[in-house]
């Protein structure tokens, strides 16, 4: 059996700001580790500057063979708290997510979500919500909420009704 053909990816919760430790010692342990990262602007005492933040705050990705599954030495790994599961199943994260993150990564490994937000949604833009494969809505945009989703007015029964969605669903008409 190829044992990279049965590797899956899980979701595995991290202390609070303790994402890079967590890579550090997983990959100190042989383990395929991805920790999606965003450039953010912080402003502090008239001072703003530019840091890579997670992606996914107090989550990061490994990408794990069935027989790397030992589930208590990745719970007690330096800066982690455990893979996310339901119950007692452990529950893989699709693969093409993965991939479609690391697809809109730029040069330096970020996801560049603070470019894509000035380059083509400000308030009052026309845009399409991709409600399922086959449908889209036409609506406004209103705001960010958040660095992950959007508020945008969608006309309904003769109103314009408030939804927050993700940022991905949402494209500039």
């Amino acid at each position: 059996m190829n044992q990279d053909a049965a590797r899956e990816w899980f979701a595995i919760r991290t202390k609070p700001q303790q994402e890079q430790i967590a890579k550090l010692h997983y990959q100190r342990q042989g383990y395929v580790v991805y920790l999606p990262m965003m450039r953010t602007i912080v402003r502090h005492a008239r001072r703003t500057e530019e840091k890579l933040k997670p992606f996914f705050p107090g989550y990061l990705f490994l990408h794990l063979a069935p027989l790397e599954r030992n589930w208590v030495a990745i719970s007690s790994t330096r800066g982690a708290l455990g893979p996310i599961c339901f119950g007692d199943q452990y529950v893989p994260v699709p693969d093409w997510i993965i991939a479609d993150l690391q697809a809109k990564e730029d040069g330096s490994g970020a996801v560049p979500l603070a470019e894509l937000r000035e380059k083509w949604l400000t308030p009052g833009a026309a845009v399409a919500v991709q409600l399922d494969d086959d449908t889209s809505v036409q609506g406004l945009f209103y705001s960010f909420s958040g660095e992950e989703n959007v508020v945008v007015l969608l006309s309904f029964l003769n109103r314009q009704v408030k939804a927050t969605l993700p940022l991905d669903r949402v494209q500039r008409q």
